[in-house]
């Protein structure tokens, strides 16, 4: 377990959640905690995830590339609750983007499976990608261990949030 836990932490997704944590204040980084952990058990009431943890995240995607439907119902309003980050001037988040930029330019992320999933979904930007297409795609490149890290997690939880 603790072998597998450090590789983890030195994955490019545990970098690029870095990122965006570092960019926020104390005070921001520990209310989105809270309001992504409302959400989620917001989303486990509602019957969309089984429980917090990593088999009900992938579940999820399994569930809606097998029946090839979706249908949640969600009044959580993530986005509002988060628009708290949003910045009044760009300049604020530009130590955000370097960063992240700095890791998409780097081998670790070229050679990521976040890479490949990118650029899978990336090619098929000329089709027309459904929430169905999207869950396919994760789970040809992401296993239930993938969502032991927050930034799967996070990703999980906006995209949710957008298919309302």
């Amino acid at each position: 377990m603790t072998i597998s836990c450090q590789s983890q932490s030195e994955r490019v997704e545990s970098d690029l959640y870095s990122c965006l944590m570092n960019s926020l204040t104390d005070s921001e980084k520990e209310k989105t905690k809270t309001i992504l952990s409302d959400f989620e058990q917001h989303l486990i009431d509602k019957g969309i995830l089984e429980s917090t943890k990593p088999e009900s995240y992938w579940n999820l995607y399994k569930k809606m590339a097998t029946n090839e439907s979706y249908n949640f119902s969600n009044d959580f309003n993530l986005d509002e609750k988060l628009n708290f980050l949003d910045r009044q001037n760009p300049s604020e988040n530009q130590s955000f983007f370097d960063c992240q930029n700095k890791i998409f330019q780097s081998e670790k992320y070229l050679n990521s499976k976040l890479y490949k999933f990118n650029k899978e979904l990336e090619s098929l930007k000329n089709k027309r990608i459904t929430p169905v297409i999207i869950a396919k795609t994760t789970i040809k490149y992401l296993t239930i261990e993938d969502f032991e890290l927050d930034y799967n997690r996070f990703g999980t939880l906006m995209f949710i949030e957008n298919l309302n």
